[in-house]
């Protein structure tokens, strides 16, 4: 009796705990979309009249209890605008439904009202004006499609020379670049490390076996100064050497690239493929391969025509871990070829459209970057999370791909037990 209701109990606690996980997640998530999206939504602009006769015209970026921080016009340069408005101060808050926001390609935004703005979007070159905009006179509708061509600009343009403004286009392209090629480098050599884990025994498989669980605790800061040292300085300054004599000392495949980076993200991830697959292989019933030898296939043609594939939605698991682990892995790249502003993309269509010596962006440094090295703070950390919700969306959506697909091989499979 006593037995029983301690199992229950521990049935309780493991489920409360699961619930509390789950909500957790949940709730980060939606912090996640509240933060990563605000950036995008049309703030209106707020006229404040102070008790001394100025009259101050902008967006509020900050509320606190006593004062708020208004953006206004950045006429000289990106973020030289911002003024601390203490409460007691002022003498009337509007909404002027005239007030024109403008916002310029070089991430600036300048505010006017009536002919004010008129003369101040006439003084500017048509090319240096992204948008203009009303927003306190614009309804749900518009305010949905300015909010709708921000998100858009952000996803599909390049950033400006500042990294405060523009969008992030170079940094998705490489981080799905650097995904996918990665994956492509990690998953035959971790199949071909857990058949022959699967299949061997002895003392240089226990080595493998070893040095796989090893690899497994490694933190990936280390792996990034491997990268540096066996790649980047080994392998691609020998290349350079025998290759790019003529170019030297400007390094080709002697620096950090996309290829590198793919390299040690797949160092990094070998030990998660290899135990989901090996996991795979032992899950499949002895009699599959017990029939392939009775009708005269020999051991490895048993394990590659029929055990692998019958493991391949174990694969694909291997490969949905591999990829949110890659996905989130920064401090590597850090070291191996990711930069702050690429002055090209590593994939594009000149021949041979895949550039694997370039440097690359990364959104996972962009979040680090604009969240803790930015020049402006007030507009780094939403940036920070705007691209910190993009790089979700990224994993997610290579994760479900992944899972539909294990999920169809999944269910065939079933159908081969029956």
């Amino acid at each position: 009796m006593i037995r029983r209701r301690l199992d229950a109990a521990g049935t309780w606690l493991l489920a409360g705990t699961a619930a509390l996980c789950i909500a957790l997640l949940l709730g980060l998530l939606l912090l996640l979309l509240r933060a990563g999206l605000a950036p995008f939504w049309p703030a209106p602009v707020i006229e404040l009249s102070l008790h001394d006769g100025r009259v101050l015209l902008g967006e509020v970026v900050s509320s606190e209890p006593d004062s708020l921080v208004l953006r206004g016009s950045e006429r000289a340069r990106i973020g030289d605008a911002y003024s601390r408005v203490a409460l007691a101060d002022i003498a009337m808050r509007t909404q002027p439904p005239d007030a024109l926001a403008l916002q310029l390609a070089d991430g600036r935004r300048l505010f006017g009202r009536g002919d004010e703005a008129a003369v101040l979007a006439g003084a500017l070159a048509p090319a240096r004006v992204l948008e203009a905009t009303r927003p306190n006179a614009d309804g749900p509708i518009a305010r949905i499609g300015l909010f709708a061509r921000a998100a858009a600009r952000f996803v599909g343009t390049r950033p400006d020379a500042s990294a405060l403004g523009g969008g992030m286009l170079p940094a998705l392209l490489g981080t799905v670049t650097l995904v996918l090629l990665m994956s492509i480098l990690v998953m035959p050599l971790g199949i071909a490390t857990a058949v022959y884990l699967h299949q061997r025994r002895g003392f240089l498989a226990r080595s493998v076996r070893g040095a796989v669980n090893l690899l497994a605790g490694v933190p990936s800061i280390v792996y990034g100064v491997l990268g540096l040292g066996l790649f980047v300085h080994g392998i691609g300054a020998g290349i350079d050497r025998w290759f790019y004599a003529e170019r030297l000392p400007v390094p080709t495949f002697g620096s950090g690239g996309l290829l590198w980076a793919a390299l040690t993200l797949a160092l990094l991830t070998l030990p998660v493929v290899v135990v989901s697959v090996e996991e795979g292989l032992a899950r499949i019933p002895a009699g599959l391969r017990d029939g392939a030898l009775a009708l005269g296939a020999t051991g490895d043609e048993a394990v590659w025509g029929l055990l692998l594939p019958a493991a391949r939605p174990a694969v694909l698991t291997g490969l949905i871990l591999a990829v949110a682990r890659a996905a989130g892995a920064v401090a590597p790249l850090m070291l191996v070829g990711v930069v702050k502003l690429a002055p090209a993309l590593p994939l594009d269509g000149t021949f041979p459209y895949l550039h694997p010596s370039r440097q690359f962006m990364h959104l996972g440094f962009e979040v680090y970057d604009a969240a803790l090295a930015s020049a402006d703070a007030i507009r780094g950390v939403p940036r920070a999370y705007a691209c910190a919700l993009l790089l979700v969306v990224v994993v997610v959506v290579l994760n479900l791909s992944a899972i539909l697909l294990r999920n169809r091989l999944r269910e065939r499979y079933r159908a081969l037990e029956t």
